[in-house]
């Protein structure tokens, strides 16, 4: 498994960010090919570089290569600007999940 990360940095206003993200652009992220799973987290601390932390799990490599190459994923990098101006910092790894013991 594949997953792509993106840490949006700290927002002007983080309501606003808020609302575009979830209204605008993860409605896109539903409509990747190939994928798996996604979710995001909002950070609570003060101070932290990031704010959000967004993840997409794909099949393998050449799978999250096709989501992002696609329609969608070309129009969800473009839409980046319209709620983080900063940008966006974009990372791929390999996904190992753990699973706790059954007792």
């Amino acid at each position: 498994m594949k997953k792509l990360m993106v840490l949006y940095p700290e927002p002007e206003n983080r309501s606003s960010f808020l609302e575009y993200y979830r209204v605008e652009h993860l409605p896109m992220v539903k409509k990747l090919p190939g994928l798996v799973s996604a979710a995001f987290s909002v950070t609570e601390e003060e101070g932290s570089p990031y704010f959000v932390f967004f993840e997409a799990v794909f099949e393998n490599i050449d799978a999250l290569h096709r989501a992002m190459s696609s329609a969608t994923g070309e129009a969800l990098a473009q839409d980046v600007p319209n709620f983080s101006p900063q940008g966006a910092v974009i990372v791929t790894a390999d996904l190992e999940v753990i699973k706790p013991e059954q007792a």
